[in-house]
């Protein structure tokens, strides 16, 4: 888990997201990426860091078989969850974006849902989408 405010530059949030995920990726059934509506982080920065740092893990350690939770609002946003959205389909991976109207408990209720679906066979499917064996 970290938190991100402030609006942090790509290169610190992209250090960051590589650190974080090379300890705890291959512990993960759901990347979980949740915030509230931001006045001042640049979201579009936060995400392509995010995303660059996904596309640097998969490249250094492999796929990994996962889902992508994403809720958060401010500025940016579209042009943010579009990089994201670009990112995940081109690495394969499944994922849902909530915005900024969404409530937090929903998002969260979401992604542990999905975290059950991953643990009952779900991972599985991602895997074959993956070309994982």
């Amino acid at each position: 888990s970290s938190d991100f405010g402030g609006n942090p530059p790509y290169v610190k949030m992209n250090e960051i997201s590589k650190i974080t995920f090379k300890h705890w990726m291959k512990q993960t059934n759901v990347l979980f990426i949740i915030g509230g509506k931001a006045n001042n982080t640049d979201i579009y920065e936060t995400f392509r860091a995010m995303a660059d740092g996904i596309k640097w893990y998969f490249q250094n350690y492999g796929p990994h078989p996962m889902f992508v939770v994403v809720g958060r609002g401010g500025p940016n946003l579209i042009r943010g969850m579009a990089y994201m959205r670009d990112t995940l389909d081109s690495l394969g991976l499944p994922y849902r974006f909530f915005g900024h109207d969404s409530a937090m408990s929903e998002v969260v209720n979401y992604a542990r849902a999905i975290n059950k679906w991953i643990i009952n066979g779900g991972r599985d499917q991602i895997k074959k989408n993956l070309n994982i064996k």
